[in-house]
């Protein structure tokens, strides 16, 4: 026979009867629909979880220590700590820096230094005050290449400009307003267009963005007076070995202060989008380039040991995928590291895991929709006994009647299938718009394929679908194998007899 000829009588014999087609149809399209969208609630667990990753900060970025140090502080009075106890770890300095940036995957990389030092930060003539900051330093040459992004402004060019933390303005005291309300606390974004602001008594209100009341002032207009060291002994008692009477205690304007040391007079030229990934200051703190915050210390400190090696370093790897053997290498050079990366892995193996619980659950459902398929074509055989034996008595291969009857459970399981993949397609995208909480052109879109700022609870990659036709089809074959057997083993004189 013809291939066209068998696939003619696979479909005859489905529309003989239809009703019994129709429920093992609905058995493998329910199987399907159950595969499909249990796994797809894993998918979606995935990408909440990297949308949450993304919002702790960038993933490509990879934090470098040196052994038995946790950070790249530097404290007055000596270089920063690096290397473990032993002292026989490897020494992160400028050419162990270069060494990194050749590394194969690695886009830019700089060394990090924090002040660890007491410090104090006021503005507007010391209107607004802050007893703590935290100031980091990088090699702004690489600020772009590292992936720093800088909201407002532009990267600074000369030695007495920084760049703030994108609620750096927010950790100032207005010394002029009564307790209560002297303080305006770091807004937090609820993600609808409204921000949740509290003032000093705790107490908290959702408002429009832009109706926020925002900081004391602005940075980028306020000359910011950094002033480092211990207040009580004047701040540059470990510089000059000299009673401190060398500056005001706020930092502000005076001759006295004007030329102290350890007094230094900073403009802000940007503000940096948040992202603890690359340090706190692009948060609440200020930035500047390494050379700037060695020639500060320096100044200040004038017993401090001048820096060859760093406590911590940056390195930016282009793709996150590169980042598991980028960090093996540093590994291997003798550093420690720290990144995105271990968390990512452990989120993902649960979210695998819990697709495999939800996956075999669906599983089962398919598994009685096999039982069905495998019930209706032991029926077939049974009642097309008579058919069977005049198909062998008029010279009828055995392979072409086994394969009409696989052909008739396997189109069962495709049909199925498809069927499947489509309702399964809709109630993902109704899913979807119930999480986004709407039905509009850009949601439904949003709900369809995602988006930089969308969580879906749904998501069903191309390769599922692929994945539920094939295997609906694999389905229908196995269990029309056995009734197809039976049915060629029937002698052709003894199934032309019966009466079936």
């Amino acid at each position: 026979m013809r291939f066209a000829d068998i696939l003619r009588l696979c479909g005859q014999n489905l529309l003989r009867r239809k009703s019994r087609t129709i429920l093992t149809v609905l058995g493998v399209v329910v199987g399907c629909c159950s595969i499909v969208i249990m796994v797809s609630l894993g998918a979606g667990l995935t990408e909440q979880n990297r949308a949450m990753l993304r919002q702790m900060g960038d993933l490509t970025i990879i934090n470098v220590y040196a052994q038995g140090s946790a950070s790249g502080a530097m404290t007055m009075g000596g270089a920063s700590s690096s290397g473990s106890g032993s002292g026989t770890s490897a020494k992160l300095d400028d050419a162990t820096i270069d060494d990194m940036k050749r590394i194969p995957g690695v886009v830019g990389a700089s060394a990090q230094m924090t002040l660890d030092t007491p410090v104090r930060l006021t503005a507007d003539n010391g209107r607004y005050i802050a007893d703590y900051g935290t100031i980091e330093a990088v090699d702004l040459s690489q600020l772009d290449v590292l992936g720093f992004a800088i909201a407002d402004g532009a990267k600074p060019v000369k030695d007495d400009e920084v760049l703030a933390g994108q609620y750096f303005a927010y950790q100032f005291m207005d010394k002029y307003r009564p307790e209560g309300q002297n303080y305006r606390q770091q807004p937090y974004d609820m993600g609808d267009g409204t921000v949740m602001e509290c003032d000093d008594m705790g107490n908290c209100a959702a408002v429009p963005a832009d109706q926020a009341k925002g900081a004391f002032f602005d940075p980028m207009t306020t000359q910011i007076t950094l002033t480092i060291g211990d207040e009580e002994s004047g701040g540059a008692t470990a510089a000059t070995g000299t009673t401190g009477a060398t500056g005001t205690s706020d930092g502000g304007s005076g001759t006295a202060a004007s030329t102290a040391p350890n007094v230094f007079k900073l403009k802000v030229t940007g503000t940096l989008k948040e992202d603890y990934n690359k340090g706190q200051s692009t948060s609440n703190g200020l930035l500047m380039d390494l050379d700037q915050l060695k020639a500060m210390i320096a100044k200040a400190d004038r017993t401090a040991a001048k820096t060859t090696t760093y406590g911590s370093a940056l390195v930016k790897v282009s793709d996150i995928s590169q980042v598991s053997d980028v960090e093996q290498q540093i590994r291997d050079m003798g550093f420690g590291t720290n990144s995105s990366e271990q968390t990512r892995k452990s989120l993902e193996e649960q979210s695998r895991a819990i697709q495999l619980v939800l996956g075999g659950i669906g599983a089962v459902s398919l598994l009685v929709a096999a039982i069905g398929i495998t019930n209706t074509m032991i029926m077939s055989v049974t009642e097309r006994t008579r058919e069977i034996g005049i198909m062998k008595a008029l010279g009828c291969y055995v392979r072409d009647i086994r394969i009409m009857f696989l052909g008739e459970a396997g189109f069962i399981g495709l049909l199925g299938g498809l069927i499947g993949c489509v309702v399964s397609a809709l109630v993902s995208l109704v899913i979807n718009l119930i999480a986004l909480g709407g039905v509009n052109g850009t949601t439904i879109w949003n709900a369809i394929v995602g988006g930089e700022d969308v969580s879906r609870v749904s998501v069903i990659p191309w390769w599922l679908y692929l994945f539920a036709l094939a295997f609906s089809c694999a389905i229908g074959v196995v269990s029309g194998f056995q009734p197809a057997n039976r049915a060629v083993r029937i002698p052709a004189l003894d199934a032309i007899r019966n009466d079936g």
